[in-house]
């Protein structure tokens, strides 16, 4: 082992243990803007852009976060699942929601928001009669690149087969596949 002196040491300590206090910054210091429809990451699908437009990316907030506009389809939503490295907040724009999480059941409507912590498994499903809309705020950023990966993993792979896709895009971002979703996949085949 190097020799330190004490002083450099306690710098580095000093250091690292205000830096999580610190504000994040932005990458370009500039505002962003995202217009209705339009996803601020360039998913090479367009059905995935329609489906979970991002609103901000990671780059967009300089790391800090990402946000996007999920659709869901009636009785559908994804299967149970932990975070390792994001929290989550999201807000009910459209429709009801049923989230469980912790071992309680949460029916959201419209205008009502949840926040999980990162290492709470969980799952949610549209309960509407109608395609209902939540916005999703990950903290960290950066999950928009999972959205991608996960939406070209599952072109034409259904079954036994799109699970073990699934699995393997999740545990690349830190994710667990847990269970089945409350009712239906939030997208078909997956």
């Amino acid at each position: 082992m190097s020799n330190v002196d004490r002083r450099t040491l306690l710098y580095l300590f000093g250091i690292a243990s205000v830096s999580p206090l610190l504000p994040a910054q932005t990458a370009s210091g500039k505002v962003v803007v995202a217009k209705p429809g339009e996803s601020r990451f360039p998913f090479s699908s367009a059905q995935q852009a329609k489906l979970t437009p991002c609103k901000l990316t990671g780059e967009d907030s300089g790391g800090a976060c990402t946000a996007f506009e999920l659709s869901a389809m009636p009785q559908t939503g994804p299967y149970l699942h932990v975070h390792h490295r994001e929290d989550e907040w999201y807000y009910v724009l459209s429709g009801q929601f049923l989230f469980k999480a912790s071992g309680e059941t949460h029916h959201l409507p419209a205008g009502a928001s949840i926040w999980l912590p990162r290492d709470i498994p969980h799952v949610w499903a549209n309960t509407s009669a109608t395609e209902a809309k939540l916005i999703l705020v990950c903290q960290p950023g950066g999950f928009e690149k999972f959205f991608e990966e996960m939406g070209n993993a599952m072109e034409n792979v259904d079954g036994a087969s799109a699970q073990n896709r699934m699995k393997e895009v999740m545990a690349k971002y830190g994710m667990e596949l847990l269970g089945p979703p409350l009712f239906k996949p939030l997208r078909p085949g997956h």
